[in-house]
């Protein structure tokens, strides 16, 4: 994946990796007036989930995810992560309902003990950067990641800084966040990463030629000078077309915006 820690933008991104990681078809399989009517009857007898199949707990926990039913997937979670204390997955994902449902306090809690458990784990990490957000308190998450990435030995700390770097591009701090991913390509000489991230913040700034550029420095890692790179093809000329459909409209956009402006969201 190109999308190098989370987005702040998304509401649940953490649990929906842990469940796609639990189960990757179920969400298509069942007719869902059934399953809903499973749901149903597990929040009126919560006892009973335990003798619900793996597959059937699954299947469950999805459609409410998908259905933004947050504290009813909580209900449903629990006695699962009861038997399963030691699952980081099922861990992590209670803790990133405990925030989407406003309990932060309890979601701190739960993240900071894994990361005892677990110290530096970019999952953990993410969402609790999330919880900081939810808290007001987004800058001095920035600070604190950032500390933890001046501690750690260079070439030993690509997953913290992609982390660190998306983190600061979220909050618009764009030049901050380049330098950075050309710092880490630097400090893991044969990662590919760094090259693919800055390449997707400068598509977004429009920076077409940059952003060949540093797709070829991404791929000379990946496979070698002449390989083939579905991966590079298929991205660049993705984003070579999107670039083609918008340079006949810029001028005309921005006349828009300037004639009616809008507010950015």
């Amino acid at each position: 994946m190109l999308f190098l820690g989370l987005s702040l933008a998304s509401t649940a991104l953490v649990g929906w990796v842990v469940v796609a990681s639990l189960a990757p078809q179920t969400f298509a399989r069942g007719d869902r007036a059934a399953v809903d009517q499973q749901i149903n009857l597990l929040l009126k007898q919560p006892r009973q989930q335990s003798d619900l199949p793996l597959e059937v707990r699954r299947t469950l926990l999805e459609r409410l995810l998908a259905l933004g039913r947050f504290q009813e997937a909580q209900l449903v979670l629990q006695p699962w992560q009861t038997e399963n204390p030691r699952s980081f997955g099922l861990a992590l994902l209670m803790a990133d309902l405990r925030r989407l449902n406003g309990d932060t306090l309890r979601a701190r809690r739960d993240l900071t003990q894994l990361l005892r458990l677990y110290p530096d784990h970019p999952h953990v990490l993410q969402l609790l950067i999330l919880v900081d957000e939810k808290d007001g308190k987004g800058k001095q998450a920035v600070r604190r990641l950032q500390q933890r990435f001046n501690a750690r030995t260079a070439g030993k700390r690509l997953e913290l800084g992609l982390l660190l770097a998306d983190v600061k591009r979220q909050r618009g701090l764009s030049k901050a966040a380049a330098n950075l991913y050309v710092q880490l390509a630097s400090e893991s000489p044969t990662e590919a990463r760094p090259w693919l991230a800055l390449a997707l913040l400068k598509q977004d700034e429009g920076k077409v030629a940059e952003v060949q550029a540093l797709l070829q420095k991404a791929r000379l890692r990946r496979f070698g000078d002449g390989q083939p790179d579905p991966l590079i093809d298929d991205l660049a000329a993705s984003w070579s077309l999107r670039a083609a459909r918008m340079r006949p409209t810029q001028k005309s956009a921005l006349e828009a915006v300037v004639d009616k402006p809008q507010g950015l969201h």
